[in-house]
């Protein structure tokens, strides 16, 4: 599981669609030249890095640049995201990215967003019950979007955006928006009804303390056999369906979000495919569970991964007791 963390400045973060860098003739910022300005960046990083691993609960490690570029021997990340592929080295791929259909290769991509309040539940949690381990008497407790994690069947990525904006620049522009729609509300009802929703958030963030952030998911599966995909669309369509969310499948913005999927190029992010919410509740969208892997001790059993059957080699007793 990758999280890249990503510098960006105010125009970047209110950039439409069509201002990608897929539509400019460069693609570094004039920040990049700033040595001030990635000097405060990698502080900023250092000091995410210290606090996340100082809680104990998890712990990151920061990838070196072997494993995002790769090497000759063996492929990085972006090797494996531009090929959509999972081989150690995997090869060349040709990208299309048209307006109607993105193409890696030979896979087609198909790509389900949340990028609108409307299409999210109303509540959520950081967990839920899977009912097919689970008992009277006991709970399998999983993520809350782990039906569009290890549990969709089929090859995948879940994308998740987080975009920390200055959140009181943020709540000062909505008590403006209230106040132009409480003057605008003999118009119109829907001026009055905005004007509640915004109030509540309002209310909200002042009397809970809570940071205003933009948020923004999306599952983008491919596939190399039109019938696969269409069923594929089924199943993401069914998982979003179990999260209570309105599944919405994105044609039109296809291309630049597979682009800004990119490692490390969420600068690239249109901004109308996100949506306002505060860090908690969008932490709830985040999926905890990773893939099994093989343990580095020569002592230990063989065990089956319980999605994939996969024989994995694991240390059940040495290993757990030098970790404490």
């Amino acid at each position: 599981m990758a999280f890249p963390l990503t510098k960006t400045n105010k125009q970047r973060m209110a950039q439409q669609s069509n201002f990608s860098s897929l539509c400019r003739g460069h693609l570094l910022p004039k920040e990049i030249t700033n040595k001030d300005e990635v000097m405060k960046f990698m502080e900023a990083v250092d000091q995410f890095e210290r606090i996340i691993n100082d809680t104990e609960q998890i712990r990151i490690v920061r990838m070196t640049e072997e494993e995002l570029v790769g090497t000759n021997e063996k492929g990085g990340l972006l090797d494996r995201y531009f090929s959509l592929s999972e081989e150690g080295h995997a090869s060349l791929e040709d990208i299309r990215l048209g307006a109607d259909l993105v193409r890696v290769g030979d896979n087609m991509l198909c790509l389900h967003t949340l990028s609108d309040t409307d299409d999210l539940p109303t509540t959520v949690s950081t967990d839920s019950r899977y009912e097919r381990l689970s008992t009277d008497r006991s709970d399998c407790r999983l993520s809350f979007a782990s039906p569009v994690g290890l549990m969709l069947p089929c090859n995948h990525i879940y994308n998740q955006y987080l975009f920390i904006e200055d959140s009181d620049a943020n709540l000062e522009r909505f008590e403006k928006q209230a106040r132009n729609m409480h003057s605008l509300a003999r118009y119109s009802r829907s001026n009055q009804i905005n004007e509640e929703w915004i109030q509540e958030y309002l209310n909200i963030a002042h009397s809970q303390g809570l940071t205003s952030i933009r948020a923004h998911f999306n599952v983008l599966a491919w596939s190399s056999d039109k019938e696969e995909l269409r069923q594929i669309k089924n199943d993401v369509g069914s998982a979003l369906a179990l999260m209570e969310c309105r599944p919405r499948h994105n044609t039109i913005d296809a291309a630049t979000l597979y682009w800004a999927g990119i490692p490390g190029n969420a600068a690239d992010f249109p901004a109308e495919e996100s949506f306002y919410t505060f860090i908690e509740p969008a932490l709830c969208f985040f999926t905890a569970e990773t893939n099994y892997k093989d343990s580095l001790s020569p002592f230990g059993i063989k065990m089956a991964d319980r999605l994939s059957g996969k024989p994995v080699h694991l240390d059940i007793s040495d290993l757990p007791m030098k970790k404490g």
